[in-house]
């Protein structure tokens, strides 16, 4: 279990979880109830505890989802000596049991993690479409910032990347204050648990970090300083008012990273924006690596600047692409 403590404390990049519990071949709904049933659900949910099993089916013999949550549910109430404790929709005492059915083999596992990981808890303001925590941290990890690289991010928001990259760089557990479910399981080990949460929480460390977010907007520049402070980073990052067209970029290098406005987010004309801000991006000094969230090809064209690599992820309910730049004087 100790596995399982370190990566729901440490772990930055992942939403949750999950515990696979069992896997076996089921060809009926009376065959699934029996064998659901053999699982030690003692171990997972004190009787009567409410759970919310969530069912996906693919080419199997059992293609109602929702008869296979009841099925699981009322074999977990049977196996408890309670009635079945199926309950839709969300709470903090309700367990989430995720059960996919594929080619009539049916996985069993339990969210270990409870809320999402990405909700870390500091930030209090999130402005319009701001990046999850786990994604800001993704992106970093994906242009391999590390702490001793300078790190400016222009249009910061609520500041999500640039309080993510302090947490980073000072080494600092992602999750210390995060309530999971595991800790409401019967089975939990509370020396153990103790004994890692005390060596995550004393894996940071203080050192110099060059981290500088900007924004044009005074509101939203307040709101990304109260977010930081409440993230216990606020002193690491240099936060400036500043519009992005008229910036000026330092030499040296490192990285910059930018998500720009798009969408409901911004009026006027979008792709007005990206090729004014990719006419800047090429102006920056010899040196610099970029990372520019676009919405879609036509922002991409906008921006005028050819990438090394994309990532595509989902943000803000759609498909957008990350894309890795470097200035043109580099």
């Amino acid at each position: 279990p100790d596995a399982l403590y370190r990566i729901n404390l440490r772990a930055r990049c992942i939403t949750r979880v999950l515990v696979r519990l069992r896997e076996f071949r089921a060809l009926s709904f009376p065959e699934l109830f029996n064998k659901t049933r053999l699982v030690c659900w003692e171990s997972y949910l004190a009787p009567g505890q409410p759970v919310h099993v969530r069912a996906s089916c693919h080419r199997s013999r059992l293609m109602h989802s929702g008869r296979v949550e009841r099925a699981v549910a009322d074999a977990i109430g049977r196996r408890l000596g309670a009635d079945a404790p199926l309950q839709q929709g969300a709470g903090g005492d309700v367990q989430r049991i995720m059960v996919r059915m594929d080619g009539n083999v049916c996985t069993i596992s339990i969210d270990a993690s409870g809320e999402r990981l990405d909700r870390r808890g500091y930030r209090l303001h999130a402005g319009m479409a701001p990046v999850r925590e786990t994604v800001a941290a993704g992106i970093l990890r994906w242009m391999e910032w590390g702490a001793d690289e300078a790190l400016l991010v222009p249009m910061c928001g609520s500041g999500t990347f640039a309080i993510e990259a302090a947490l980073m760089g000072l080494g600092r557990t992602a999750n210390l204050e995060h309530d999971f479910a595991l800790l409401h399981w019967p089975s939990l080990n509370r020396r153990r648990w103790q004994r890692v949460f005390e060596r995550a929480a004393g894996l940071g460390r203080d050192r110099p970090l060059s981290i500088a977010a900007s924004d044009v907007d005074a509101g939203i520049l307040k709101q990304a300083r109260i977010n930081a402070g409440h993230a216990g980073v606020l002193e690491h990052i240099r936060f400036s008012r500043q519009d992005v067209r008229h910036m000026p970029v330092p030499q040296g290098g490192g990285l910059m990273i930018c998500n720009p406005p798009y969408g409901d987010r911004i009026g006027g004309d979008v792709r007005g924006l990206y090729r004014s801000l990719g006419t800047w991006l090429k102006g920056c000094p010899q040196g610099w690596r970029m990372a520019v969230m676009v919405p879609d090809r036509v922002c991409e064209a906008a921006l005028g600047m050819v990438s090394e690599r994309r990532l595509r992820l989902r943000h803000g309910g759609k498909w957008v692409n990350v894309l890795h730049l470097r200035s043109e004087a580099g």
